[in-house]
């Protein structure tokens, strides 16, 4: 079967023979024979072999090229209070302490939680659909139509067991660390649409010389049993044999996605699915399940991008070594403050009592010399503990500095600001968020939105397009996060502010008011908060309105002029 589900491949594999048997007999009845056009099982053996190679040879091509990343994440990780690192073990076996400042974690969680906030906040509509040609903006079939489905996606992508809030957090915290992330949205047929953060320890991915993701590798890890249940038959015998005596053995799979080389676009078999999905069993190096995607299931956003790479930087590749310095010095610090506040104790070698030294209230014999001196005296260090805590303090501000924590706390940190300072400080933002956010959206959002329309339109639950736009036109994703109206205020209040002016001008001059089209510029404010089109008319809709007013008046004053001569008669 093949399907967008990541069936199993399109043969007569796994068919009991009794059933070939019946075929057989049921064609030869009506004088038939039976021709099976794909291929043999030999020559599908071969091709499986043939395709687990060359998924190993892409696999190991890949593995080399992330290879020499992997240290710095780790290191990074472990900075972070991530990685499993944070403690580790002596040589007997005692668990000791690897981290002393927790910066870096603190940095982490409020950048993680900030650039959530301000591209995908989860109280906000953070993206609509608009169509590409231009002449359907007016069109209110089309916005209708439009809003529904941006009304659908939103509704699947936050349904209960969607999981796109819980596991977006864990993207945006392996973009803080690792500067990639890897994010696959499943067809869970039946139930709707899933959203994963692969970890990154299991992805690979590769980019094309135009920056778009071209193949991801995972490599992960299943039970006997749930390999079983996942494949069926298809497991090696190794892994069989280990479901039945010891179900939780962990055995290694590879699940390669990349583009198909023989896809036909309007195809309906396997070769109309543009992505070729090959699990292998690492372990037999044998292709387990072999199936197709019509989209590209998996995305891999960068916070920024490194030119030759696949993979990106990080705020805390940036601050790395930083990092290490401050922990460095919160090891010192912790040091040089415990010597300071229970010193070790020198005495002579007359003290009688010296294992009571330190004690509370305790009497110790011989603790004064002949001449009434303290016999025992605290070991005095020249350490300066202020400088050191101070030059930490430095550190830890360029740590947070990385991790862009000053930027998302400035309308936070100054509380008394007048309106033109506030949409100051945005603009500032704005402008030094805009390279990360828009990567992010392009690399990420975009990919997700059009997976997830696949998906809808795959359920049928995309019909009713208005005829103009089916043969006439595209849709394309506008993006409305906090970020984006960030960048679009500067506009909005350049409108504001010449409405004021045109308003205050017309108290001397009214004509002023003419130059403006006040229609359009209500309309263009009620866009950019997202009013829906529900609540604001249409062009045509108000037209009609003046034109029903204009009637109204015209007749009105033809029954003014109609009763003014009886008046005059009975007046007379």
């Amino acid at each position: 079967m093949w399907g967008d589900s990541d069936g199993k491949a399109g043969r007569l594999r796994g068919m009991p023979e009794s059933w070939e048997s019946f075929f057989n007999f049921f064609l030869e009845v009506y004088g038939m024979t039976l021709e099976i056009k794909t291929l043999g099982r030999q020559e599908l053996k071969n091709s499986e072999a043939a395709l687990a190679e060359m998924v190993m040879r892409k696999f190991a091509v890949m593995k080399a090229e992330r290879a020499k990343w992997e240290p710095m994440w780790d290191k990074a990780a472990e900075m972070c209070s991530v990685d499993s690192g944070l403690f580790s073990t002596d040589e007997r076996g005692r668990v000791k302490q690897a981290l002393f400042d927790s910066t870096g974690r603190n940095a982490l969680s409020c950048f993680s939680a900030s650039l959530k906030s301000v591209i995908v906040p989860t109280t906000t509509r953070w993206h609509r659909l608009k169509a590409t040609n231009p002449k359907f903006d007016k069109s209110a079939a089309v916005k209708k139509y439009l809003e529904r489905v941006t009304e659908v996606l939103f509704r699947s992508r936050y349904a209960a067991n969607s999981n796109f809030a819980s596991e977006s957090d864990i993207l945006f915290n392996q973009l803080g660390i690792y500067g990639h992330a890897v994010w696959m949205v499943e067809d869970d047929i039946g139930k709707g649409i899933v959203y994963r953060a692969i970890p990154v320890k299991e992805a690979y991915i590769k980019k094309n010389d135009r920056g778009q993701l071209e193949a991801v590798f995972r490599e992960y890890e299943l039970s006997a049993f749930e390999a079983v249940q996942k494949f069926g038959d298809d497991v090696s015998f190794d892994i069989k044999k280990a479901a039945e005596n010891t179900p939780d053995r962990q055995f290694k799979f590879l699940h390669a996605v990349f583009e198909r080389d023989d896809y036909i676009a309007g195809k309906k078999d396997f070769r109309g699915m543009k992505y070729l999905s090959v699990h292998l069993d690492l372990g037999s190096k044998k292709v387990i399940r072999q199936g197709g995607y019509r989209s590209l299931p998996y995305m891999a956003p960068r916070f920024l991008g490194i030119a030759g790479s696949s993979y990106g930087d990080s705020p805390a590749l940036q601050a790395l070594y930083d990092m290490l310095t401050a922990n460095e010095m919160g090891k010192t610090i912790l040091r040089t403050g415990q010597l300071q506040a229970n010193p070790p104790i020198l005495t002579n070698m007359g003290l009688i009592d010296a294992a009571k030294l330190g004690s509370a209230g305790a009497v110790i014999r011989g603790g004064l010399d002949n001449q009434g001196k303290p016999a025992a005296v605290s070991m005095q260090y020249g350490n300066n503990l202020a400088i050191t805590i101070e030059m930490q303090k430095e550190v830890r501000a360029a740590i947070e500095r990385a991790f862009l924590v000053p930027l998302f706390q400035s309308l936070t940190q100054q509380k008394q600001m007048t309106a033109t300072e506030v949409e100051k400080r945005e603009m500032e933002k704005s402008m030094l968020l805009a390279p990360m956010c828009e990567r992010i959206a392009a690399e990420w959002l975009s990919g997700n939105i059009e997976r997830e329309l696949d998906i809808l339109a795959s359920y049928v639950l995309l019909d009713d397009v208005p005829e103009e736009l089916m043969y006439d036109g595209a849709i394309a994703i506008e993006f409305e996060s906090p970020a984006v109206h960030m960048q679009k205020s500067g506009a909005i209040m350049g409108l504001y502010k010449t409405i004021e002016a045109a308003v205050s001008m017309a108290q001397t001059n009214p004509g002023v008011l003419d130059i403006f089209d006040t229609e359009s510029a209500l309309r263009t404010i009620a866009d950019y908060y997202g009013v829906s089109s529900d609540v604001v008319r249409t062009a045509e809709d108000v037209e009609r309105l003046k034109q029903r007013a204009t009637m109204e008046n015209a007749q009105a004053m033809m029954g003014r002029l109609l009763y003014r001569p009886v008046l005059a008669f009975q007046t007379a």
